[in-house]
């Protein structure tokens, strides 16, 4: 099955933090208010470029993941990550502080085919919820192997997401090795299936080499990188 693309033209926004609270350690959910959103088309899965000030006083963008969006507000969820400008701002956001963004920017879209299949770290894990959320209306459930720090990293998903949540418990992020074991835990019908592979680049690419078993050919995966392990995060 082929991807679908939606290209639309982004737009600039002057937001007000409106809510912030802790969902794990490691992630700070943002919800950011605007007149103007209520009046933008934000896809499934897309996402915005959050202006930046970086260490050298230059402008920086990051990218993050729209989880859900109502009237005048759009929420965010930001991975913690302990370093660079993304996260950095994350941490030191208050109630009330103004946020620059662009967007929105690409879609993922939602398969028609009966069995979905998510693999992840917690950079996908919004894209993901966001995505068990649309398919829950079909009264589809999506399995999900998901990547985390450690257990306290859980992270809220839809009641139709079959998730095995996956600890590093000190091992390195970004390596395809704990996604790729977990891949017997997997449970086709035997039906058609699409698969959405998301996280750091290198990883993703050889996962979805590895869905292959599966009988998932490239057009029936949706592979995308959020980070890469041997450059600055992007998020």
């Amino acid at each position: 099955m082929s991807e679908v693309q939606h290209i639309s033209r982004t737009g600039q926004f002057l937001t007000t933090v409106a809510d912030l609270s802790e969902l794990s350690p490691r992630m700070r959910r943002i919800t950011l208010r605007a007149p103007e959103i209520a009046g933008r088309h934000w896809p499934l899965g897309c996402d915005i470029a959050i202006v930046l000030t970086g260490p050298d006083g230059r402008e920086v963008r990051r990218r993050y993941t729209v989880r859900s969006h109502w009237a005048d507000s759009l929420v965010i969820d930001a991975v913690l990550h302990g370093h660079g400008p993304g996260s950095t701002w994350a941490q030191q956001l208050a109630a009330g502080d103004e946020v620059t963004f662009f967007g929105p920017r690409g879609e993922i879209a939602l398969s028609p085919t009966p069995w979905l299949v998510a693999l992840t770290d917690e950079s996908g894990l919004p894209a993901i919820a966001a995505l068990a959320e649309a398919a829950h209306i079909d009264g589809r459930r999506v399995g999900v192997l998901a990547e985390i720090e450690n257990d306290n990293e859980r992270y809220p998903l839809p009641d139709n997401a079959d998730v095995t949540w996956l600890p590093r418990d000190g091992r390195p992020a970004g390596r395809a090795d704990i996604l790729s074991s977990a891949l017997e835990l997997l449970s086709p019908t035997g039906s058609s299936g699409y698969a959405y592979v998301l996280g750091e680049s290198r990883a993703v690419v050889a996962l979805r080499e590895a869905l292959g078993r599966f009988g998932l050919s490239r057009s029936d995966v949706h592979a995308k990188g959020y980070w890469n392990l041997n450059s600055r995060p992007t998020r």
